[in-house]
């Protein structure tokens, strides 16, 4: 349906395609069984502030711009996806007109913040947390682990490179309860981490120069997503590399970051196509 990581004209290839509403974040086409989320930094003036977070699941702030949100429309179509048996795709705003497909998406739940309107009167949110999928790639499709189970964090410092290359791309079966794929979700953050710095071999991504010091854990190097989504990027070993402090903040304050980020996406999928 769509592709991880491409970039579509919003209007032209997903609305006129799909219908839905083409100036909503939540959009709820008709004729599909489909319900397309669209975030954007420019949200964050309207009190929407969409955000993966480090359990491994993404943040993503209900419709309604004045007054407390409402569990109607987009809201509603939302938390009854599952029900309804309607799919969620998310997309990131990346410039005028263009959005980028970051993945299919099911949600676990939601939880309500008091932030202000967009006239800055405190009102009551909806925040749902999406477990987003952005496996589905041109390397590989993700499917559930054969021999799923409890995920325990502390057995990851055990596992080889391509044991955490696996977990990482790991979900959970379908029929597995909210909780599991809280679980796994969290599971695989931590795994995509402790992969990506071993995939760097102790080396940052960025300058190539050695990790400054050691930690009882390892080298140490920050792991930094090279997709934005409020800088949480899409969980996936091609959209992240491993980087020295010094060019961590590079990637996010230097004047030249929008080029240097650019020069990380080719450095991570290259990474990942020698690691296959």
């Amino acid at each position: 349906m769509f592709d991880v990581g491409k970039e579509y004209k919003r209007k032209e290839d997903i609305h006129d395609v799909y219908g839905g509403q083409s100036q909503s974040g939540i959009s709820t086409p008709k004729k599909h069984l489909v319900i397309l989320l669209f975030t954007s930094e420019g949200g964050e003036q309207h009190g929407y502030k969409d955000e993966y977070r480090d359990d491994g699941l993404f943040w993503y702030t209900g419709e309604g711009q004045v007054g407390d949100m409402k569990m109607a429309s987009g809201n509603k179509a939302i938390l009854e996806h599952a029900k309804k048996q309607k799919s969620i795709h998310v997309f990131e705003s990346t410039r005028k007109a263009y959005v980028r497909y970051v993945g299919s998406a099911e949600c676990l739940g939601y939880h309500e913040e008091i932030r202000p309107d967009r006239n800055g009167n405190d009102r009551t949110v909806f925040v749902f947390h999406l477990d987003i999928d952005s496996v589905n790639s041109e390397y590989e499709i993700s499917e559930p682990n054969s021999s799923y189970g409890p995920k325990n964090t502390k057995n990851l410092k055990n596992k080889s490179i391509s044991e955490l290359r696996q977990a990482a791309l790991e979900s959970a079966p379908k029929n597995a309860t909210p909780n599991e794929k809280r679980e796994t979700a969290y599971y695989r953050s931590e795994a995509l981490k402790l992969y990506v710095i071993a995939r760097s071999g102790g080396f940052c991504e960025g300058c190539k120069s050695k990790a400054p010091f050691n930690t009882k854990a390892g080298p140490f190097l920050e792991c930094h997503h090279v997709h934005r989504l409020a800088d949480g990027g899409p969980d996936h070993p091609k959209n992240v590399v491993a980087l020295c402090p010094n060019c961590h903040r590079r990637a996010h304050f230097a004047k030249d970051a929008e080029t240097y980020n650019a020069k990380l996406k080719k450095v991570a999928i290259e990474a990942e196509k020698n690691a296959l």
